[in-house]
């Protein structure tokens, strides 16, 4: 019993004198759950509608629903379906009989739902309580009656998946460099650290390569994810991903002194991303929320990938998404490069 006490004392003691390990043990799973906390305590989606030429009663009672109503032109309204500034366009056609119709944007099912519930809502209000439903015909802009929320995240998913991999591959073996001696001997060479990082991310960046490259044939061909776009344009979005995240994870490793502190600095810098890049709808969310979200290159490689699969979408409209996430894989390789040069002058 004295041994195991023994060894229980010393690990507690390595603990104590390891100040980083022990607030990271602390801080990472504080924010994670605060950032959960308040991302499951929004309030329920409220649908964008836009308005066209709707009977004057009906459009009342469409006003009186929970949906944000915007009265418009159908020029106007095609637009901003178009430019995903609404979630569904009502309108009434005037013909004989009439008829009323809803064209959804289509590639969220979860809005599509909430757009047809508050129209049923204001015609069961219109007919004074009545649960009768209007007969409302149902078309889309993207995707079809067939997909289902899951085709939504399936972007998601593929993007965190590579993000999360590649981090820990890239920041685990940085680690075991220097725990191996490898890296002392680097830095005791006249190789520059900009070389040896940019080796690491030349290499990494092949494997990304066939790793991106297997990860979206598998999930467009087995899982079926739906892809409106081009598989290539998916691809380099795919990498670019891929190579932000082995240029985080080499930062990172730099700030750790173990593959221990690589899994808790990853609470910090990943999961958070992983949160906040569109697997919660951020409509309802603070504002500062949203601020922090606009921050992350998991974000904009995320939407790039809904646009290109869920939307059709081609270089031009994602154009700028790519160009954030390379801005941010240079920010990360000139980061870590510093943090370099540091332990180097430090030797």
């Amino acid at each position: 019993m004295r041994n195991v006490l023994a060894i229980a004392r010393r690990i507690l003691v390595q603990f104590a004198h390891d100040r980083r390990t022990l607030a990271l043990l602390f801080v990472a799973p504080i924010v994670v759950l605060w950032l959960l906390t308040v991302l499951l305590g929004q309030a329920e989606y409220q649908p964008r509608i836009a308005a066209v030429d709707l009977p004057s009663n009906f459009e009342t009672c469409l006003l009186e629903t929970d949906a944000t109503v915007t009265v418009t032109n159908m020029d106007e309204a095609e637009r901003m379906l178009r430019a995903n500034e609404v979630d569904a366009v009502l309108h009434y056609t005037g013909d004989a009989g009439g008829k009323l119709m809803l064209w959804a944007e289509g590639s969220d099912s979860t809005k599509t739902a909430a757009s047809m519930r508050v129209v049923n809502e204001a015609f069961a209000n219109m007919q004074s309580g009545s649960s009768a439903k209007m007969d409302v015909e149902l078309t889309y802009l993207h995707g079809n009656s067939e997909w289902k929320k899951f085709d939504f995240y399936g972007p998601v998913f593929i993007g965190i998946f590579l993000f999360v991999f590649v981090f820990i591959t890239s920041g685990m073996s940085l680690v075991n460099e220097r725990s191996a001696g490898t890296m002392a001997r680097f830095l005791a060479t006249p190789v520059k650290p900009t070389q040896i990082l940019g080796g690491y991310t030349l290499g990494f960046g092949a494997l990304a390569l066939v790793h991106s490259s297997v990860i979206v044939l598998i999930a467009l061909t087995l899982i079926g994810f739906p892809c409106e776009g081009s598989i290539a344009l998916v691809v380099l979005i795919a990498v670019s991903l891929a190579l932000a995240s082995v240029t985080l994870g080499l930062l990172v490793s730099g700030l750790a002194s173990s593959a221990f502190q690589v899994i808790q600095l990853m609470l910090l810098f990943v999961v958070p991303q992983i949160l906040l890049c569109g697997l919660f709808d951020l409509s309802y969310a603070p504002g500062w929320l949203q601020t922090i979200s606009a921050c992350l290159p998991l974000t904009y490689g995320v939407d790039a990938l809904r646009a290109i699969m869920l939307r059709g979408a081609g270089l031009a409209q994602v154009g700028l998404d790519l160009a954030i996430v390379w801005g941010f894989i240079v920010a990360f390789f000139v980061l870590a490069s510093i943090g370099f040069r540091k332990k180097r002058a430090a030797r």
